[in-house]
């Protein structure tokens, strides 16, 4: 079991540290990690490494993620969800739904959000939520996301369905509070699920709930090789005496790749002759003039070597 890529259920009142430890115990393997915490009352896809798997990662948390979730409106608490304290409470009139429609295109696209005193962030070498914790609130300066697609599936009383495909950092309750402000009466979240990390989607995800012996051979069918698991970056297919020489560190040369194209993504993955993942690369701009090639233009630096 040299690493693989595994998309797991994350179940209501877990942490995302309690699904690890889970996944540790059903595969005998303590070297797992996860790419992108989900909070203890969300649910849905939680993309973890096994073994070599945790190397890669970071290159999974840049992946757009796809949430769906309820906000419930006219009640604002101090955690931006259900599991804080209610602050206010507005009342609540009848919702129309066109108007509602037409509100979240003003969050489409690259917008500021302020990050939740209940995140991971650290302030002044404190994470946020253990300064909220101790009753303390700091300002936080506000961050760029991007929110790719933002729909209203349903309207009940005071409750909104939505659907978000966002950028890396987005957060939900967030997003729910400054929909609601922008309305009118005010919003927190009440429920979400992460319904896909990139291609990964929740009927991939395996639930690690039953007995060990099943969860672990549930686990062992869904998991994905890590040059799957980074298939949205280009691959670029090493000459066999390069393999060794990479895997020392070597930086290899265009001609050590059996392509001549010119990659699509400005990362690319290095794979051996059977398809494995020998290494990840970024392509360097070199200097020059304009009318070069594009392979005296562009050089290829490893950034991790599998």
């Amino acid at each position: 079991m040299n690493g693989f890529v595994l998309p797991v259920h994350k179940e209501e009142e877990w942490t995302s540290h309690d699904a690890v430890h889970r996944l540790r115990r059903i595969l005998g393997v303590q070297e797992i990690g996860h790419a992108g915490s989900l909070d203890p009352f969300a649910t849905g896809v939680l993309i973890c490494g096994v073994g070599r798997g945790t190397k890669i990662l970071s290159y999974l948390m840049d992946l757009p993620k796809e949430y769906v979730g309820v906000m419930r409106l006219g009640v604002t608490t101090d955690t931006g969800d259900r599991t804080g304290k209610v602050i206010e409470e507005r009342p609540v009139g009848a919702v129309d739904p066109g108007a509602a429609r037409e509100l979240t295109r003003r969050f489409i696209g690259r917008t500021e959000q302020v990050p939740p005193m209940v995140s991971a962030i650290k302030q002044q070498g404190k994470r946020l939520y253990e300064l909220a914790r101790k009753g303390i609130e700091v300002e936080r300066k506000p961050r760029m996301v991007e929110i790719h697609a933002f729909d209203i599936l349903a309207i009940e009383g005071a409750e909104i369905e939505f659907r978000v495909l966002c950028g890396k950092g987005t957060y939900m309750r967030s997003l729910a509070q400054d929909f609601g402000n922008a309305l009118g009466p005010g919003a927190t979240l009440d429920r979400l699920r992460r319904s896909a990390v990139g291609p990964f989607d929740e009927s991939q995800a395996i639930s690690l709930t039953g007995e060990p012996e099943e969860a672990r051979s549930r686990a062992l069918s869904a998991a994905v090789p890590l040059a799957a698991a980074l298939s949205h970056l280009a691959a670029l297919r090493l000459l066999p005496d390069w393999i060794r020489r990479v895997r020392q560190g070597g930086q290899p040369p265009w001609r050590a790749m059996e392509t001549a194209e010119m990659p699509s993504t400005k990362r690319v993955r290095l794979l051996g002759p059977e398809g494995e993942l020998i290494a990840i690369a970024s392509l360097d701009a070199v200097p020059g003039l304009p009318d070069r090639s594009w392979r005296d233009s562009w050089e290829l630096r490893l950034d991790r070597v599998l």
